[in-house]
Formats: structure tokens, C-alpha cells, sequence
């Protein structure tokens, strides 16, 4: 049986880099608009890579991250101020405004591409690396708060890729995404951390990225105006203290289950 998980496990791991190259590196032409599909080929050439990572996750006593508990409904409710910081990433204002207008004939293939981002990331980042560095960290002191921090860096540094080619980014830019995506790796991994639910973590980076990313890929226009960043500032604000809050408690629960 490990000979085949082995096999499998290889296999998926040739398939993920083939879409990887066919659909990110080297897109083939699936559709005649190129926004279209460009689109596409980043939702193929992240679910190509998705299915490794959930086979990993599977064969590494990691498929409880993919089970609804008891208490979702719970969860649920506690994550709505990170839900809150998602929506207002969207650029409401500037589009009531007309300053800035989006394509919605790409909307359908936005959001899968959209889904294809969130579904990759967490699976990576709050399924995968989260285990191993929970495994590492196993007794230690402050294992929550170390864990955060760590995984919230391991993203947060994945994201200077963007230096590189194809996409090539100036350096400012890429250390002002890594700043804030530190601080969203923070959010979704005491998400998971809470709720021990991926599914969760996939639907806030989904919203989060929605908005986010539309006027790039789909629009024209600036997404930023005033109105933004008061919202975005003030949902950070009290996002941040309802996370503060869970992680504070997470640590005092972890303390004295170890002692």
C-alpha cells in the first residue's frame, strides 16, 4: 500500500508542475480573449497543484482539517470580523463613483480563478506548513503564538516570488504586500488555529482576494480612495483586537493543558 501512496504521490506531484508550466509559466491558448484566458489557465494551473497538496495533507494525518466539527456554527460566527476586513477589500466607492469600472463578461472566471488562489494558499500555507510547524514546535512553550508567527513570516516572505518573472513587481510594492499579507497570515492562522477548519480559511482568503485583485485583472482605475482606507483601517483596527483577543486565549488553553 505505501509502494502505491509513494506512486501516487509522484504522480500527482509531475501533474501539479506540468500545470504549473502549461498553465502559469508557458499558458497554452484555451480561449480566444486573452483576459479570459488568462483567467482560466490560473484557475487550471492552481487545481492542478491543489490536488497534491490535499493527497499530502491525506497521507499525512491531515484530513481533520477538511472535517466540519461540531462547533462550525460557532466558528462561524466568531469569524465575522475577518469576514469584515474581506469585504471591505472590495473597492466599493471608487466604482459607485465611476472612477473606476471592472469587466463583468470575466466575473464567472474571475472567481474561479479567485477560488483557484485561496485553494492553493491554504492549502499550503494554513494546511501543510501549519502542521509541520505545530509538529516542531509539539510541548513547546508559547506553541500557539510561535506558530502564528512563524507561518504568518512563511507567507509573508512566499510573496517576494512576485520580484521574480513572470510577474516582476517593483521592490516597493512587494514589501508593502508583504507587510499586509503578514498581517492576513496572522488572521487566517489563528482562524485555523480556532476553528481547525480549512474550508473556513479558503472562503476568507476567496472574499479577501475578490475584492482585492478585481480591478487589476478584470477593471481599470485605482481601487484606493479615501472611503477605502478609513474602512480597510477601521476593520483591521478591530479585526486585529478580536484576534489579539483568540490568540491570548489560545495560549492560556495550551497552558494548562500542559501543565
Amino acid at each position: 500500500m505505501k509502494k502505491w501512496n509513494l506512486v501516487i504521490t509522484v504522480l500527482l506531484f509531475i501533474l501539479g508542475v506540468l500545470c504549473f508550466v502549461f498553465f502559469d509559466v508557458r499558458p497554452v491558448k484555451l480561449l480566444s480573449d486573452p483576459d479570459a484566458n488568462k483567467l482560466l489557465c490560473g484557475f487550471l494551473s492552481r487545481l492542478g497543484l491543489s490536488v497534491l497538496f490535499v493527497w499530502l495533507l491525506y497521507q499525512t494525518n491531515g484530513a481533520k482539517v477538511f472535517v466540519f466539527r461540531r462547533d462550525f456554527p460557532r466558528v462561524l460566527l466568531w469569524s465575522l470580523p475577518c469576514f469584515m476586513v474581506a469585504f471591505v477589500n472590495y473597492p466599493y466607492s471608487v466604482l459607485i463613483k465611476g472612477t473606476a469600472s471592472i469587466n463583468i463578461n470575466l466575473i464567472g472566471l474571475y472567481t474561479l480563478f479567485v477560488i483557484g488562489i485561496a485553494l492553493l494558499e491554504e492549502l499550503v500555507f494554513r494546511g501543510v506548513i501549519l502542521l509541520i510547524v505545530e509538529d516542531l514546535l509539539k510541548g513547546k512553550k508559547h506553541k500557539p503564538l510561535l506558530t502564528t508567527l512563524i507561518c504568518s513570516l512563511i507567507f509573508s516572505l512566499f510573496h517576494l516570488t512576485n520580484l521574480l518573472p513572470p510577474v516582476s513587481s517593483d521592490i516597493s510594492s512587494v514589501l508593502l504586500q508583504c507587510l499586509y499579507t503578514f498581517l492576513i497570515g496572522g488572521m487566517l492562522t489563528v482562524t485555523m488555529l480556532k476553528g481547525r477548519n480549512i474550508w473556513l480559511c479558503v472562503l476568507i482568503h476567496a472574499v479577501f482576494d475578490f475584492g482585492g485583485l478585481i480591478i487589476e485583472h478584470i477593471g481599470s482605475g485605482s481601487p484606493w480612495d479615501m472611503v477605502f482606507w478609513i474602512m480597510t483601517i477601521t476593520s483591521a483596527v478591530l479585526c486585529a483586537g478580536h484576534i489579539l483577543m483568540t490568540l491570548l486565549k489560545l495560549e492560556k488553553d495550551y497552558y494548562v493543558s500542559r501543565n
